[in-house]
């Protein structure tokens, strides 16, 4: 079906470069984004991190309770270099 919408210019251009970056047709970004938005799925409310904002608190929390107790996995800031006060 053809139909014709105005947008502001900021919108439109944004939407093209994303298009471009995707490497789709803008028909195709304004179809799935579209569908997107009328299956609910871009709501705020899909985010988990929204669901728990205000309930709980990190005071009871221990540092065992990180997960990185133990991990001997690569050392983040291995090319950090430290000048230490010589004696």
């Amino acid at each position: 079906m053809r139909t014709t919408i105005d947008l502001p210019d900021t919108l439109m251009k944004k939407a093209k470069k994303k298009a471009i970056e995707e490497g789709i047709t803008l028909k195709e970004l304004f179809t799935r984004t579209l569908e997107k938005e009328l299956s609910g799925s871009v709501s705020g409310q899909d985010v988990p991190w929204k669901q728990l904002q205000g309930k709980g608190s990190a005071d009871s929390l221990q540092p065992e309770d990180s997960g990185f107790e133990g991990y001997s996995g690569p050392d983040w800031n291995h090319a950090v270099q430290v000048n230490e006060p010589k004696d």
